[in-house]
């Protein structure tokens, strides 16, 4: 009977963990936080590779020891605390997932329900502009989105979206029938069109990145260049039909169009929302070299952009003085070059597990680098849980297709 109720746990409990951690992007940040940490629970009913979590965890230390030993510097413990415990997913997540070491069944199971999840919220998403929908479109043209789940969290919601098209089209690669395909397609053109619709940035960067590095490897076959150079006129017609379409998309890059020859003008408006996000680097920068052997600490950092912009740029509000929107630019402010050079071999590392010739795999790879060369997105709750969700199941699937689509 122990030995029975054992294995039912062993089998039952990382699935039902797993499928409440992906609930959680649409259940709020309660949820989301408790079965984070409960994910080490399959840890103690498993047997670990010992050598591949040997590696994850040196990997994953690269990334929060600079965080961590600069709380020794940071006046202000509570914002150190904050930026350390938001990270400690990146720890719970994976080893939970590499414990529990899912079979290709399952992961496929987490993947459809990734992009269930990530369907539900587009939906309400789209209630939300239907029901506000002139207001929605005006607020285009001022630096705003319409509302979305993840706490109106647009960029982490495209991100996403984004992230979870390339796994679904991954997994009707290596492991699916044909009904899967089809209803895989159409989930995947549905996320698309909703990607345009949103009109974020990150998660369209992203989603052409992915393509025009799809179109690079078609090409690069001598019998696919056709569909390659297929691609790019379906890329093509997709981005002017959805611009002339979606008033959304039409009004987002006016915006952006505005926002630009402002802040490449020097001129930086209040509410702007590209401009606020150079400042922020600016303010990163100068802050990293003016203290470049240990920074400022990470609980420390606000209170030195704060006092940034006081000194160079006074009239910014409230609201525009956040973190730079750049990973390396935060650790090097907050922890010194040293700091920012262990978050590199951390990442590097880690992202490193994922690296094959398999073109989802690459696609994975930019997608999961982008947003943290043009966003703080490992400094929020969200960020660091789609990241290490993603990065589980990418890592799982390429351990299922490690020769597919070689070059």
């Amino acid at each position: 009977m122990r030995r029975l109720f054992k294995n039912n746990v062993k089998d039952l409990l990382p699935y039902i963990l797993a499928l409440w951690l992906i609930a959680g992007l649409i259940m709020g940040r309660a949820v989301l936080s408790i079965v984070s940490a409960m994910m080490l629970l399959p840890v103690f009913f498993t047997q670990v590779n010992g050598k591949e979590l040997k590696k994850l965890l040196l990997y994953i230390a690269c990334l929060l020891f600079p965080v961590a030993i600069s709380g020794f510097w940071s006046e202000h413990k509570d914002l150190w605390w904050q930026a350390f415990v938001v990270k400690l997913p990146l720890i719970t997540i994976l080893i939970g997932f590499l414990s529990a070491d899912f079979t290709a069944k399952k992961i496929k199971q987490f993947i459809w329900a990734f992009n269930i999840v990530a369907l539900l919220g587009c939906i309400w998403s789209l209630f939300q502009f239907v029901t506000h929908k002139e207001a929605i479109i005006q607020s285009y043209l001022v630096a705003k989105v319409m509302p979305t789940i993840m706490d109106d969290d647009h960029i982490r919601f495209s991100w996403f979206v984004e992230l979870s098209m390339i796994l679904l089209g991954w997994q009707l690669y290596i492991n699916s029938n044909k009904r899967e395909k089809m209803g895989g397609i159409a989930m995947i053109l549905l996320l698309t069109a909703y990607l345009h619709f949103l009109a974020s940035k990150t998660g369209l960067l992203c989603f052409y990145t992915s393509i025009l590095l799809a179109v690079c490897y078609l090409l690069l076959q001598q019998n696919k260049r056709v569909i390659g150079l297929g691609l790019v006129v379906a890329l093509l017609l997709i981005a002017f039909t959805a611009y002339e379409v979606f008033p959304t998309l039409h009004n987002r890059i006016q915006y952006v169009r505005y926002d630009f020859s402002n802040y490449t003008g020097g001129k930086f408006e209040n509410g702007s929302s590209d401009g606020a996000r150079i400042l922020s680097m600016k303010a990163g920068y100068q802050i990293a070299l003016q203290h470049p052997i240990r920074g400022v600490g990470f609980g420390d950092l606000k209170k030195y952009i704060n006092e940034w912009h006081n000194s160079y740029h006074a009239t910014s509000l409230a609201y525009e003085r956040f973190n730079p929107t750049n990973e390396w630019l935060i650790y090097a402010a907050a922890s010194g070059w040293l700091g920012m050079l262990l978050f590199s071999i951390g990442l590097i590392a880690l992202l490193s597990m994922l690296s094959t010739k398999n073109i989802f795999s690459i696609c994975l790879l930019a997608s999961l680098l982008l947003p943290l060369i043009t966003d703080d997105s490992l400094e929020g709750q969200y960020g660091v849980a789609v990241f290490s969700m993603v990065f589980s199941l990418g890592l799982s699937l390429q351990k299922q297709s490690k020769s597919a689509l070689s070059l």
